[in-house]
Order: structure tokens, then sequence, then C-alpha cells
């Protein structure tokens, strides 16, 4: 793989993000609303933390759905339809190259939200830095590559880009639902938390939280703290979790994602 034909690739996305309006709103406007959320939480107990950063950590993991999922869902979609992406194979450019501009694309848009998110936790609702910021780092990265896949699979089923905003709707609802995201899961019934568990946003979710507070935020309610380094084993099946929806990613990209418009 070529970094320059990568980045090539990259900057053509953000052109393209910049002219569409509703997908820039999308993957920008609609984390700054879910940010603007955390102002009336502060100051409120949940789960033994402050409410502001609770719901602030687990916006972390949520905000992967705008910038990643939704947005490259988008892309491949009206891509593959306008037959881009058919023109695109037929240059000196390899798969890997056309798909991994926009994953670039899409992680770089990301990056900067949840950086700008960290420092709005840190000074303006009474957060600090992670305690474990290779931990939160990593678990954000995981998610990354699972909801990548995802998108190439989700794109792949997707009739055009008019409906790429009603297909994923059952992904984004089911993580802002059973991941929690806006509040903990301590209080479900045991059998329904089990379910949670393999919500793709979940381990993303526990093990963000376990890494900036220092806390168990993966077995259950107390989270007790941990010291460095002992988040690693805390999150491991956090980590099983990641691992097993990448690979299914993978196996259901690879069955799915079209480089040809579905009509032709």
């Amino acid at each position: 793989m070529n970094p320059a034909a990568v980045l090539r690739v990259a900057r053509l996305d953000l052109t393209l993000l910049w002219r569409n309006r509703t997908a820039l709103f999308t993957v920008v406007g609609l984390p700054v609303l879910f940010a603007g959320m955390l102002v009336p939480m502060r100051g409120q107990e949940i789960d033994g933390v402050d409410g502001a950063l609770l719901q602030g950590t687990g916006h972390l993991g949520f905000f992967l759905v705008f910038a990643v999922f939704m947005n490259l869902v988008n892309v491949f979609t009206a891509r593959r339809e306008d037959r881009t992406l058919k023109r695109l194979r037929g240059t000196a450019l390899t798969d890997a190259e056309i798909t991994g501009g926009s994953i670039l694309t899409a992680t770089a848009m990301y990056a900067v939200q949840a950086l700008a998110l960290l420092a709005v936790l840190g000074a303006a609702m009474g957060g600090r830095l992670p305690a474990d910021p290779v931990l939160v780092l990593a678990g954000l990265a995981g998610g990354v590559a699972v909801f990548a896949t995802l998108a190439f699979a989700v794109s792949g089923i997707t009739p055009n880009a008019e409906l790429a905003q009603l297909t994923v709707l059952p992904i984004m609802f089911g993580c802002m639902l059973g991941a929690g995201v806006m509040f903990p899961m301590d209080g479900l019934p045991e059998w329904l938390q089990r379910i949670c568990w393999f919500v793709p946003l979940s381990p993303v979710v526990e093990i963000v939280r376990t890494g900036y507070f220092g806390q168990d935020f993966v077995h259950g309610a107390g989270h007790a703290s941990l010291a460095f380094g002992e988040g690693w084993l805390a999150c491991v099946r956090s980590f099983l979790v990641l691992i097993f929806w990448a690979a299914l990613g993978r196996a259901l990209a690879t069955r799915w994602f079209r480089w040809e418009p579905r009509h032709a």
C-alpha cells in the first residue's frame, strides 16, 4: 500500500464531505449536539461518578457511530452507485488504497472529535486526564476497526445513497440503548445485561470508562479502583468481544461489499 496514494484518496473524501452538508452535519453537528447534552448532567452522581463524565465517556465511544460507521456507509454507497468506486478500480490504485483513504479520513475526523470531547470533559465538566490513556486509545482504535468493517458490510446491502440514512438506524439505536452510553446497565435484569455485552459498542464504552476513571467498569456494579496496568486485565472480556465483532464484520464485508452499482 502506497501511503501517498492513501492520502490522495483521503483528501478527495474530505473535499466531498465538505460539499455534502447533510453528511457534514451528521459527522460534526450531531456530536456537538450530544456534547451539549452533558451540561445539565454536571454534578449529578450516576453509578458512583459525575453524570457528565459518565455520559461523556460513553459519547467518546458513541461518536464512532457518526464519524466512522454512518459516514463510511454513506461514502461507500454513494460512490458505488455513481460508479466512482468502479472508475477508481480502473486506475493504478489498489483496493486497499481506495478504501484506506476513506477510512483514514473518517478516523482523522473521529480523532478530532474525541480529543475535543476529552478537552471539554477536563476543562468544563470537572474531569481529568485519563488514568490509563493507552488503554483508552486501544479501546477507541478497536472501535474504529469494528465500525469500519461493519460499514463495509452495511453499505453492501444498502440499495442507494438516499436509503443509507435508514439502514444505519438499527445499529445506531442499538448502540445508543444497549451499550450503556446514556445510562448504566447495572440496573437491568442479568439476562438483558448479558445480551448488552454483545452490542458492538459495549466493549468500547467499557474499555474507555475503565481507562478514563481507573475503575473496573466491566464486571458489574461497584467499580473497584484499579492500579495502573490492572485495567488491561479487567478489560480482557471486552477486547475479546471487539475481536469477535471485527472478525464478523470482516466476514460480512467480504460477502456483501460491492464495487459496482446494485442494478448493474
